[in-house]
């Protein structure tokens, strides 16, 4: 019974916890700033967790599958800086973004080959990429920001759809999109088989490389759009941008119930997990709080998810 009853304390914490102490902060803040509950301001949690929010389903992808994408800040906005010379020479916002996801799953299919047939662990090459594909971005710009974006480019990440905000729109379809992905399709199935079992993945006939390249090339896909959306956003292509974004898109990823040793979590526990982080930094900015200090928290939160997940994931193999 006392097994039983920890288990079920176990459980509880590990789906529940972070919700709690993000519901008594917005208690709190609700308190302290009556501008928290705002329609004006939870729009505004919504467009700025947009982007965090295409990463989580990136991060999500790779942690399912059993893999990890340090490079994603990188090619977001390597991604997004390409887009803007795409859009200043043709003129379309659709070519625009068609050019920032493909660069997007061609950046993650070379980190993908390099798990896959060179069998580097997926932080060594992601975190080697995250290097090189800032390198390139700076190259690139030549080291500048790009100020001159053309007419009508923030429209993606600063226009309106009737009264909801272009980049709520896209998070809400791509959220769409991937539940569908991760729980209507084949390839989703075998995203968590990858993830949960590799061994037994390959007995059950799952290419292993096939689908870590797949991964990839899925991440890929949401961070080159999310790369358009953040420059967009900005209207500005900044090289040195989005710095940190990548752990971002992990902790959103693993508070929303993602199982960072692979094979766990759904599409919606991703989006949550955006939400909170969006939350937790507007809490932060209407009380005031230093940026730097904001650093500090965010990194601790980070840490604090995924040491939560291997704890909880622990007691209950135990």
């Amino acid at each position: 019974m006392d097994k039983i009853n920890s288990k079920n304390v176990i459980n509880f914490i590990a789906k529940y916890s972070i919700y709690c102490i993000t519901l008594l902060f917005m208690i709190i803040c609700a308190i302290v700033n009556n501008r928290f509950l705002t329609l004006e301001n939870l729009t505004n949690i919504l467009r700025q967790i947009s982007v965090y929010a295409l990463l989580a389903f990136a991060e999500s992808v790779c942690i399912i599958s059993g893999n990890l994408d340090l490079a994603a800040a990188s090619t977001l906005i390597f991604a997004g800086c390409s887009s803007i010379f795409v859009y200043v020479s043709s003129g379309s916002l659709l070519l625009a973004a068609i050019v920032a996801i493909l660069l997007g799953m061609l950046i993650n299919l070379v980190s993908g080959s390099i798990v896959a047939f060179l069998d580097v662990p997926p932080f060594v090459a992601t975190l080697g990429m995250q290097m090189a594909v800032r390198g390139a971005c700076y190259v690139l710009t030549g080291g500048a920001t790009i100020i001159n974006t053309g007419e009508n480019f923030r429209a993606i990440g600063q226009g309106y759809i009737g009264p909801i905000p272009n980049p709520i729109i896209i998070m809400i379809v791509c959220a769409i999109i991937f539940w569908i992905l991760l729980d209507r399709t084949r390839l989703g199935r075998n995203f968590y088989a990858l993830g949960g079992n590799r061994e037994a993945a390959r007995a059950s006939g799952i290419s292993i490389r096939k689908y870590i390249i797949l991964s990839y090339l899925v991440a890929g896909a949401f961070t080159g759009l999310a790369g358009i959306v953040f420059s967009s956003r900005i209207n500005a292509g900044a090289p040195n941008g989005a710095t940190g974004y990548e752990g971002q898109g992990i902790a959103a990823s693993v508070i929303g119930g993602i199982g960072f040793a692979g094979g766990t979590g759904n599409a919606f526990g991703a989006v949550i997990g955006a939400i909170v982080i969006g939350i937790i930094n507007n809490i932060l900015n209407l009380m005031g709080v230093d940026s730097y200090v904001q650093q500090i928290i965010n990194g601790l939160v980070i840490i604090v998810a995924v040491a939560l997940d291997t704890f909880t994931r622990s007691r209950r193999t135990s």
